[in-house]
């Protein structure tokens, strides 16, 4: 699950579109106040999926993952607690590795719910070398809806992350619902320079087509615990593409590096509509992508970014890059 240390020369994480435009307007207000650091944006739970035709409840990792390999259940209840989960290239009993023939070979979508929106804890107990919950090898058709994640440090990867630094079998038609990564969700990059290693979401690649129809709508990232990003698009070549189809809907991030960077080649088909950014060290959005095509940022608001709100050695507009209804601070 290691990946080389990311090296960029500029470097020295659904709302109704009424309560979006509400909580960026209170954002930007209090951010206006500048006696103290920006506010921790507090996003409004996107509300419960229609319930499945043959849900199922766990109250353990082991129990989620064996009916997560049932084709005859479309719905996971996870009853509200806090769970242990390990590491998830280490694959034991309780670590999220969403990945391989037992999941590839489901026909039927299947989506895995918190008992309440925020319920349910996945929590490291303190431990490194996290991926918490990983889709790789074939993982498909899944829907996820409602966890927090505490007590993790991210090594070279993300708490979650779609794709892996070992390309396999492509995941895709991953849907990210309510997800919370806590501050003490921690990584490596404590300054604005560098160590461009740890990530709440990290967007890889994989074996042809790439990790590809995926949607993320309100994430919610505290980076205090020095992440250096929120979401993280980066690996991918020509046989291992990386991530496209990529929708991003109410972003909510504080406090990291960057709340997003963008740095590999080729990126295509990447829309982020509506986030709220505050404090990140470096900048909000970090552009570095050669060879782009269709990627769009827009109703982006962020506030005392340390470098700046976005910033592209390829210019303040780079190529295949559509910026609209931005205000970056």
């Amino acid at each position: 699950m290691r990946r080389p240390a990311l090296s960029l020369s500029v470097l020295r994480s659904r709302p109704t579109r009424a309560a979006l435009v509400i909580s960026v307007a209170v954002f930007v207000m209090l951010a206006a106040q500048n006696d103290g650091p920006p506010p921790r944006p507090t996003p409004t739970p996107l509300p419960t999926l229609t319930p499945g035709d043959n849900p199922v409840r766990v109250t353990s990792i082991p129990a989620l993952l064996k009916a997560l390999a049932d084709n005859t259940v479309d719905e996971i209840v996870v009853a509200n607690g806090t769970y242990h989960v390990s590491p998830s290239g280490q694959q034991r009993a309780d670590s999220l590795w969403i990945g391989g023939d037992r999941f590839a070979n489901r026909t039927r979508p299947i989506t895995v719910r918190a008992e309440t929106v925020g319920g349910v804890t996945f929590d490291g107990g303190g431990g490194s070398a996290f991926g918490a919950l990983s889709f790789e090898d074939g993982a498909h058709d899944q829907t996820w809806d409602g966890f927090r994640f505490a007590n993790m440090t991210a090594e070279y990867t993300g708490i979650i992350e779609v794709g892996g630094y070992t390309p396999r079998r492509t995941p895709y038609n991953i849907r990210l619902r309510n997800m919370t990564v806590l501050a003490s969700c921690t990584g490596r990059a404590t300054t604005a320079s560098g160590s461009t290693w740890d990530h709440a979401l990290y967007l890889a690649h994989a074996v042809g087509t790439g990790p590809h129809d995926i949607l993320i709508e309100n994430l919610s990232v505290d980076g205090s615990g020095n992440l250096a990003s929120a979401i993280h698009l980066y690996h991918g070549d020509a046989t291992n593409p990386g991530s496209s189809n990529v929708t991003v809907r109410g972003l909510h991030v504080f406090g990291t590096q960057s709340a997003i960077i963008a740095a590999v080649d080729g990126l295509h088909h990447v829309t982020v509509d509506g986030a709220d950014i505050g404090g990140a060290k470096a900048y909000a959005v970090l552009f570095e992508s050669t060879n782009a095509s269709d990627i769009v940022f827009r109703n982006i608001t962020s506030v005392r970014s340390g470098r700046g709100g976005f910033f592209s050695s390829l210019g303040s507009s780079p190529p295949g890059v559509t910026l609209t209804n931005n205000s970056f601070n």
